[in-house]
C-alpha cells in the first residue's frame, strides 16, 4: 500500500533499486503514543494517496473490538450510500 501511495515501485533486490521506481512522500515520521511507549510509522502528502488509518485505543479488548465493529458499519453506510444514493428516512 505505501509504494501505491507514494507512487513507487516494490522491487525485489536493492541491485534492481533504481531512481525512477522510488515513490515520494512529503514527510516521514515515528510517532510514539501512549503510556507504554508505542509507535506508529506516519507517511504523510503522498502524492497518489486516497487512504487514510484510524487507530483504535481502548481500556480493554471488547471496547476494541466494539469501535472496530462500529467503524465498520459506518463504513458500509457510507459505500451503500455511494452505490445507490435514495435514502429512506426512519428508524
Amino acid at each position: 500500500h505505501i509504494a501505491i501511495a507514494t507512487g513507487g515501485r516494490i522491487v525485489p533486490r536493492f541491485s534492481e533499486l533504481l531512481k525512477e521506481k522510488l515513490g515520494h512522500a512529503g514527510c516521514v515520521r515515528e510517532v510514539s503514543f501512549g503510556n507504554t511507549r508505542e509507535r506508529m510509522l506516519v507517511i504523510e502528502d503522498c502524492a497518489n494517496s486516497n487512504a487514510v488509518t484510524v487507530l483504535v485505543r481502548g481500556g480493554n479488548h471488547m471496547i476494541v473490538e466494539e469501535a472496530k465493529r462500529s467503524l465498520h458499519d459506518a463504513m458500509c453506510v457510507v459505500r451503500n450510500l455511494i452505490r445507490d444514493n435514495r435514502v429512506v428516512y426512519g428508524g
